[in-house]
């Protein structure tokens, strides 16, 4: 199975990083998954050279919420964003602030906060060709 080479969850809590890890972990698609904090420190990171595939962006956090960093990944190189952004949703979100999302291309999306076997699935063959195939993700034992 092709794997995507690297995820980059975007949250300020810290029990939402885990599991979302942990499903990753579990469905075997990404190779390397990075966590920031903030907007701030997801920019640092991919200022630093590193391209995810994947941003599973928070839109509320400290420092730098998810529209701030929208908006300055939105400045940088083309090279840096050849990347699929999924905003990740505790509530639903203002049709102002989806027409905003909607307006930047690299946003391919609204998620629920936590992740899911399907929802990988889904967004593996949505975003991916043909060469990702589902695993089965087995939570217990």
């Amino acid at each position: 199975m092709k794997t995507i080479t690297k995820v980059l969850l975007v949250d300020d809590s810290e029990a939402t990083i885990f599991f979302n890890k942990t499903i990753l972990s579990k469905t075997g698609y990404a190779d390397e998954i990075l966590v920031a904090k903030n907007g701030l420190e997801a920019l640092e990171i991919i200022k630093s050279g590193v391209i995810p595939e994947i941003i599973f962006l928070d839109i509320n956090m400290p420092i730098m919420n998810g529209w701030e960093f929208l908006s300055e990944f939105q400045k940088l190189e083309s090279t840096f964003r050849k990347t699929n952004i999924f905003l990740m949703l505790g509530s639903i979100l203002p049709a102002e602030d989806k027409a905003v999302a909607d307006s930047i291309p690299e946003v391919k999306g609204f998620k629920g906060k936590m992740l899911s076997r399907v929802v990988m699935d889904t967004i593996v063959m949505e975003c991916f060709n043909e060469e990702y195939f589902t695993k089965e993700l087995t939570l217990m034992g």
